[in-house]
């Protein structure tokens, strides 16, 4: 597994950054639909229900949403 992981809530931060207005839930709904790759490998959610991806996941979910892939 990666060593650093960051929350739904960094995710959708650095994705607002990025231009595009996704809330909080979108976000959420994306990771546990499988749009930031592999669970246990790009993403995970715990057994509290928080979700965690990768900054690599984060990083290629944009460079779709740049191309149109997303």
């Amino acid at each position: 597994m990666a060593s650093e992981w960051l929350s739904a809530q960094q995710a959708t931060n650095l994705i607002q950054a990025a231009g595009y207005p996704d809330s909080i839930d979108t976000i959420r709904r994306r990771i546990d639909a499988g749009k930031f790759g592999e669970q246990g490998k790009d993403w995970y959610k715990a057994e509290s229900g928080y979700r965690y991806v990768t900054p690599t996941a984060v990083a290629e979910f944009i460079r779709k949403r740049k191309v149109g892939e997303q």
